[in-house]
């Protein structure tokens, strides 16, 4: 019994760093989605300098939690989403309202499917 409880403590300490991480990121994503939406009810109404406000908050927040999420995703999915945060920021600098929106709309999909990748789901583990 002594030989299975090494083994059988780290599996637990991976599923609980599993649920813990799926959960942190799933509760970022979330406050995210929810700053880049209220950026583009901005861009809406012509508020730019509110746009680009939100859309700073949002990127200085991904950028803090940027080398966890390195740890945990594949840095390919964590690229396109840096991408798509720079193109939004072009377009909020052009104030083409049209652009921002689709980029920011792309964005939030794009980190929605970064949480995705981390739910405990039967896709997931199959």
């Amino acid at each position: 019994m002594k030989v299975l409880v090494l083994p059988l403590t780290a599996m637990a300490a991976i599923l609980i760093f599993s649920l813990w991480a799926g959960g942190y990121v799933q509760q970022q994503t979330e406050s995210w989605e929810q700053l880049l939406e209220q950026a583009a009810q901005s861009a809406l109404e012509e508020d730019w300098s509110q746009a680009e406000n939100l859309l700073s908050q949002t990127q200085k927040s991904w950028e803090r939690r940027k080398t966890f999420l390195h740890t945990i995703i594949e840095h390919s999915e964590l690229n396109e989403a840096e991408s798509l945060f720079a193109a939004a920021d072009i377009a909020c600098r052009q104030q083409d309202a049209q652009e921002f929106i689709s980029q920011v709309t792309v964005l939030s999909v794009q980190l929605r499917l970064l949480a995705e990748t981390q739910a405990v789901s039967i896709k997931n583990i199959l």
